[in-house]
C-alpha cells in the first residue's frame, strides 16, 4: 500500500496527481459552512504547460471511485491532514 492513511492506493495516487494531466482527487472547502469534501478533477495538460488551451472538468464525489469508501469517514478520521491537503492544492480547484 502506498499510503495507509487513505482508503486505498488508487486514492493516494490520484491525490498525488493534483495539478497534473489526467484524473486527480482534490479537497475543496464549502464556502458556506467551511466543511471539506472531495472532488474529482480532469485536466488535459499539466499546470506548468503554458501552450494551447487548458481544459478542466471537476465534480464533487462522496465515495472513492476505486474502493467505494465513504469520504466522510476519511475526512473525520484525518481532519488535520485534510486541511493541509486543501491548503497545498487549493490553487488547482475550480470555483462552483
Amino acid at each position: 500500500m502506498i499510503n495507509n492513511v487513505f482508503c486505498c492506493d488508487g486514492l493516494s495516487t490520484a491525490i498525488n496527481n493534483a495539478g497534473q494531466s489526467g484524473f486527480s482527487i482534490l479537497i475543496k472547502m464549502d464556502s458556506y459552512d467551511k466543511t471539506f469534501f472531495f472532488v474529482q478533477q480532469y485536466r488535459n495538460k499539466d499546470t506548468n504547460d503554458k501552450t494551447g488551451v487548458l481544459h478542466i472538468g471537476q465534480v464533487g464525489i462522496m465515495y472513492c471511485p476505486w474502493c467505494g469508501c465513504e469520504f466522510d469517514t476519511v475526512i473525520s478520521n484525518h481532519p488535520q491532514l485534510i486541511k493541509e491537503m486543501y491548503e497545498r492544492n487549493k490553487e488547482f480547484l475550480l470555483e462552483f
